[in-house]
């Protein structure tokens, strides 16, 4: 039965294995991927929004959203570190006594089994040129001699250091790990949201699982924030415009776009992401009580506004200035159209199922320049990605159609007994235009008809009090930064740079050694000339076979 020293030797062997360490960087790899694929750190209602209850629940559970936190991505990290440090325990006094100790000789058995093997007889005389001739072609290298059992051995070597490349690959990966261990144990990485004109000065982020959040030793405010927008409507660069304060004092101001953030004691401010920072909404609320009356409702993001009179609620919950949609057909070109402010909310009241509505300001104008009309997008299941358009007929930005709607439908109901639709329709809607414009028709008035034919149609469906539309806004966006502070950086670049100058001693160093064996025959001297190399054995032996001819014939030694 082996002993208990035994049995800490045996792991300790294993500990520091290829096959251990290949295992967890295959591991540590993979889980790294599902990192980078996954973003970290987010906000947790966009994760329950993307994956669902379910999924949202196992991913959390498993530390998936903060990955690098975990205690299992840690155990492996601590895993590999000391696999790392077994191997290089094990390996580095071998590889240190192998550099340092050229043993001249070589077993004759050995020897023979070279592939790059040459050999050939000289006269004795010949020996001592034979002997300056190869240190001369071999400048650079470094010799050693020795005799043993009546044979003169001549060893030669290049790049005898080349181990240390083996070393400093290991010993860089093993810093590298130290410093990420030292980043993710030591090191901050949260998310601020603060409004154009305000400042902040606490961070949020995930840790175990949970929700925390740490007060900086400094405010940052947001000066002001710009957007540029590509034609598609997708954000073409957005800046901030920050200043840091410290200590009561403004100590440093910088715009910072993405990827080019600011840097304060040691923390670096990433432009990470922007929205609406409480905007100022101002809605018109057109009564479907047959009044005609147009209320004003005044209200911001974020807020909820409650209108007294039929208690119905709009949360307010985000304002787009720009709203970017393609309008081609399916199997068209794309054409995109700027629809627009527009803004969101949840709509709530008595009786009403709750809906999500986004409400745009202006009337949709299609591709022939036809006003169609006022309209909104509607949201049964509160899911954005379920909205429905639905289009009023009438164009509510102009006050005199919605009048014009109204005395239509009055002036319908005093035709009930015209019998004809058409005519009644016909009949009802010049008393109309002739009560809201007068004896002057209005530029437009044929599309206007159109419209309220419509309209008749679409707006008796309504089952709210009243229809919020945009009105007016001033729009102040908020910046996303996320603050970082990474101790182990400089520990990480450190090992970065050891591995570079490790690598390139393994592939452009390659320890090269070289045997010349004198071996008395009677008059005449049988020499032996063998190498090998640890890389490029392919380059190595043609420089090998220049040397034995050189060598062999006799070539004059170059001065």
């Amino acid at each position: 039965m082996p002993s208990f020293a035994d049995l800490l030797k045996n792991l300790w062997t294993r500990l520091g294995s290829m096959s251990l360490a290949i295992i967890l960087l295959v591991v540590l790899s993979v889980a790294s991927v599902i990192g980078t694929v996954l973003l970290q750190n987010q906000d947790q209602t966009d994760y329950l929004q993307q994956f669902g209850p379910l999924w949202y629940w196992v991913f959390r559970s498993l530390g998936l959203f903060d990955m690098y936190h975990t205690w299992w991505f840690l155990s492996l990290l601590g895993f590999l570190m000391l696999s790392l440090s077994a191997c290089l325990w094990r390996n580095v006094p071998r590889m240190l006594k192998e550099m340092r100790g050229r043993k001249a000789t070589l077993p004759e058995k050995t020897f023979k089994h070279m592939q790059m093997l040459q050999q050939w007889r000289i006269s004795a005389n010949e020996r001592e040129t034979l002997e300056k001739q190869l240190r001369h072609e071999l400048r650079g290298w470094e010799f050693v001699t020795a005799e043993a059992e009546g044979q003169h051995y001549i060893r030669a070597d290049k790049g005898r250091w080349n181990k240390w490349g083996y070393i400093s690959v290991h010993t860089a990966i093993l810093i590298i790990l130290i410093g990420g261990m030292i980043s993710v144990e030591f090191g901050i990485r949260g998310n601020m949201s603060v409004p154009e004109g305000q400042s902040a000065n606490s961070i949020s982020f995930l840790k175990g699982g949970q929700d925390k959040t740490m007060t900086m030793p400094f405010s940052v405010r947001c000066n002001s924030f710009s957007i540029q927008f590509f034609p598609t409507g997708a954000p073409k660069e957005f800046r901030s415009n920050l200043t840091i304060i410290d200590g009561g004092k403004e100590v440093l101001t910088k715009d910072i776009i993405v990827n080019e953030p600011l840097y304060y004691k040691g923390v670096r401010i990433y432009q990470a992401s922007f929205g609406d920072g409480g905007s100022a909404i101002g809605l018109k609320l057109y009564h479907l009580d047959g009044s005609a009356e147009i209320s004003q409702a005044k209200t911001k993001v974020y807020k909820t506004y409650t209108d007294q009179a039929t208690g119905v609620t709009l949360e307010i919950t985000d304002f787009k200035p720009f709203n970017v949609e393609n309008l081609a057909n399916p199997g068209e070109p794309k054409d995109f159209k700027n629809l627009g402010p527009a803004v969101e909310f949840v709509m709530r009241g008595p009786g009403l199922k709750p809906v999500k509505v986004k409400s745009f300001m202006n009337p949709f104008v299609g591709r022939d320049g036809v006003n169609r009309g006022s309209f909104m997008l509607v949201s049964l299941t509160g899911d954005a990605k379920d909205y429905q358009p639905f289009s009023f007929g009438i164009d509510l930005t102009n006050p005199q159609e919605w009048q014009l709607f109204h005395d239509f439908m009055r002036e319908l109901a005093q035709r009930s007994d015209v019998k004809d639709p058409k005519q009644r329709n016909l009949e009802a809607f010049k008393a109309a235009l002739t009560d809201v414009f007068g004896d002057k028709r209005p530029e437009g008035f044929q599309q206007m008809a159109e419209r309220m034919l419509q309209a008749i149609q679409m707006l008796p469906q309504i089952p709210w009090p009243f229809i919020p539309m945009l009105d007016d806004f001033d729009q102040v966006y908020y910046t996303g930064l996320q603050l970082a502070e990474d101790p182990g950086m400089n520990v990480v670049w450190a090992g970065s740079a050891i591995l570079v100058i490790g690598l390139c001693l393994m592939f452009y160093m390659p320890h090269r050694k070289l045997w010349l064996v004198l071996k008395p025959e009677g008059d005449a001297i049988q020499v032996s000339l063998a190498a090998m190399t640890t890389r490029n054995a392919m380059a190595f032996e043609q420089t090998f076979n220049a040397l034995f001819t050189k060598l062999a014939k006799g070539t004059p030694t170059q001065a």
